[in-house]
């Protein structure tokens, strides 16, 4: 069973995905801020993290940048949501990062997933 970290300050969308990806088979850690998503991911090596950009606390460009410098977390696939996708481009230089301008269908969301979780089986095997 894959494990998905959600990180966002916004509990109802947080939930809508969780329950969405709980229903899907997947195991879901939740966290509400880049400072505690960067301890649930420390202490649960998730095979993916589904992260807001803006939130109090810890940005997730911040979480994720902390992440990389870990070599447990080095590697987690990650997708971005945000309001300002077409403005996060200078972060297209990590080659596990996706971006979701928020306002995404699900079957947008699951369908990502599915390509980099994908992706990192690959890697891997």
């Amino acid at each position: 069973m894959k494990t998905i970290l959600v990180v966002d300050d916004e509990e109802s969308l947080r939930k809508v995905i969780a329950s969405t990806l709980t229903q899907r088979g997947y195991r879901v850690l939740q966290a509400e801020n880049g400072l505690q998503g960067l301890e649930v991911a420390r202490e649960n090596l998730p095979d993916l993290i589904i992260s807001d950009v803006y939130m109090e606390n810890m940005n997730g460009f911040i979480m994720v940048e902390m992440l990389r410098d870990d070599p447990p977390t080095a590697t987690i696939p990650v997708i971005m949501m945000t309001g300002a996708a077409q403005g996060a481009g200078a972060w297209q230089a990590y080659e596990d990062i996706e971006y979701l301008e928020k306002g995404f269908a699900m079957d947008v969301l699951i369908k990502t997933i599915e390509d980099l979780l994908g992706r990192k089986g690959a890697r891997t095997s």
